[in-house]
């Protein structure tokens, strides 16, 4: 559609023009949208794009695909910005979005084996409160991130690097808050044991 392809265009390129507003409060971005102001879409494109994408790729594990999911996920929060009610963070319900349609674009997705080298490049570290030291430490948590189920690398991707809560990702994928703690505790684990065996002398702190 077309005004599908306008919103498209605009989210790939207003969300740059969006850069000097950030500050913007939400709310009122949120509210300027719904009346059809693309400009305060921006700021909430440039606010989200970098998690938005990170979650598309966690579940894709390739770039163009995750790049393509993610750009649907900005048209589709446009489209239906009229049922965001407040009920939950505006992130959340974004997050959910993204989630649900980096999901629906793997299940029509041929079975190929997935490109971690690929997802491993196009990724970004959870960890908070810390900037990881160089890009072999950045390299080592993209690579373990890569060898854990999609879902799992997601719900991780979102308790820390979207700060999401246990309840916040439950409403973003569905899951079940027990399965959710679950996924949380075995992926930390496994993380730790990848990371260590790849940063052998390297100390890693997951919270």
């Amino acid at each position: 559609m077309a005004s599908e392809r306008r919103v498209g265009t605009f989210v790939t390129a207003g969300a740059h023009r969006a850069s000097h507003r950030t500050t913007v409060n939400e709310e009122q971005a949120i509210a300027a949208s719904r009346a059809g102001d693309q400009r305060a879409f921006a700021v909430l494109v440039h606010r989200y794009q970098h998690l938005v994408y990170t979650v598309c790729s966690r579940v894709l594990r390739h770039a163009h695909e995750a790049e393509e999911a993610a750009q649907d996920s900005f048209v589709k929060a446009y489209q239906h910005l009229a049922s965001y009610q407040g009920q939950s963070k505006f992130s959340t319900w974004l997050y959910s979005i993204a989630y649900r349609t980096a999901i629906s674009k793997l299940r029509v997705r041929p079975a190929v084996t997935a490109d971690l080298e690929d997802a491993a490049h196009t990724s970004v570290p959870f960890q908070q409160g810390a900037e990881l030291e160089g890009v072999d430490r950045k390299a080592a948590l993209d690579r373990a991130l890569a060898q854990l189920p999609a879902e799992d690398a997601t719900i991780v991707t979102l308790f820390y690097l979207g700060e999401q809560s246990v309840e916040e990702i439950v409403t973003a994928t569905g899951l079940s808050a027990s399965n959710v703690k679950v996924k949380l505790h075995r992926s930390r684990k496994k993380l730790l044991e990848h990371l260590r065996q790849d940063l052998k002398e390297e100390t890693w702190a997951l919270l």
